[in-house]
């Protein structure tokens, strides 16, 4: 029998010459390879992770494609650190930064968990299905975030990780999977009083102007320096936030598109930590309160002292990035 590694060496070798995606049937009958399945599964899993294959699909529907070398993305928080290090740290973040994404809208894995779950595959016991698909989605959306670093942003890009995050497809005409809202969205705010008072996010007919105005502020933000990125991360964000474009996993996608600025400038991306839940809605409820949701033709944000307070809120916890990286070092 082939030893493991040259087993490995023929499927990863057979992905990259296929130029078109594959399924785990077609590799084996291309390869001949004396391993099973699930083997196969977790050696292109692990080039996923490494940016040199791209998964597509769920299950039995599942395909593999080698991404082309000009089109992987580039890290420049990463120059300068050995290749097996620059992995370490990249699989590192995404999985930090998946935990505390999705911790923050609920889900209740923990950090070892979630790093299981997305490293071997497998689910933890005790834990819900939907969970599970939670962590997997953001994960995937990550992917294609970092494919977004050396490529044009749009609208259909920004669908696409509606898609991957909303791992839960509901066949319900008023919930669009991959699609704008198409009924009104908004969010009961708690007020200096103890009141609480209804915030109407952007009206679903203005969501299509206002996401293209969006897309040009993110697209214009050419950041020189750390400060200036997270200031415009933050923006971005309550950007997103208010439009609040779809029926459900605005949150998520908000984190991930702002971090866009960052990772383009060569900075390592943002993560907010779900220690910091609290704070976090209450900074964005103030401005909120404050400032009502754009609409077609109006400023897409305020500046002020409400925007102050979450762009110093954002730089604390990106210490917890660097803080991570110098870790790895």
């Amino acid at each position: 029998m082939r030893q493991n590694k040259t087993e490995k060496e023929l499927v990863l070798n057979y992905v990259n010459s296929a130029n078109k995606p594959v399924s785990i049937s077609d590799i084996q009958t291309a390869t001949a390879f004396q391993v099973d399945n699930r083997t196969v599964q977790r050696w292109l899993s692990g080039a996923a992770k490494q940016g040199i294959v791209l998964i597509t699909g769920e299950r039995k529907a599942r395909k593999y494609v080698s991404v082309p070398e000009q089109s992987k993305p580039t890290f420049k928080f990463l120059e300068g650190l050995p290749s097996s290090k620059q992995q370490e740290l990249l699989i590192m973040l995404r999985t930090m930064w998946t935990h505390n994404s999705t911790a923050l809208e609920g889900n209740t894995l923990n950090l070892g968990e979630t790093q299981f779950i997305l490293s071997e595959g497998l689910t933890v016991s005790g834990k819900s299905l939907k969970d599970h698909k939670e962590v997997m989605g953001h994960a995937t959306a990550i992917d294609l975030l970092y494919d977004m670093i050396n490529s044009e942003l749009t609208i259909s890009k920004i669908k696409q990780l509606h898609k991957a995050v909303q791992t839960d497809v509901i066949f319900d005409i008023d919930k669009p999977y991959g699609d704008f809202k198409v009924v009104p969205n908004g969010t009961y705010l708690l007020v200096d009083d103890n009141s609480r008072v209804y915030h109407p996010y952007s009206r679903p007919f203005d969501v299509s102007k206002l996401m293209v105005g969006l897309v040009e502020y993110i697209e214009s933000c050419k950041p020189h320096s750390i400060d200036e990125a997270i200031t415009m991360y933050a923006t971005a964000h309550l950007i997103f936030g208010q439009i609040h474009p779809f029926w459900d996993g605005n949150g998520r996608i908000a984190r991930l598109i702002a971090n866009l600025i960052l990772l383009r400038a060569g900075f390592a991306p943002l993560v907010i930590p779900a220690a910091r839940r609290l704070d976090y809605i209450v900074i964005l409820s103030k401005y909120s309160a404050k400032h009502e949701a754009p609409s077609a033709g109006e400023p897409l944000y305020h500046t002020g002292n409400e925007l102050k307070v979450f762009i110093h809120f954002c730089k604390e916890c990106y210490e917890d990035t660097i803080n991570l990286i110098e870790s790895i070092q």
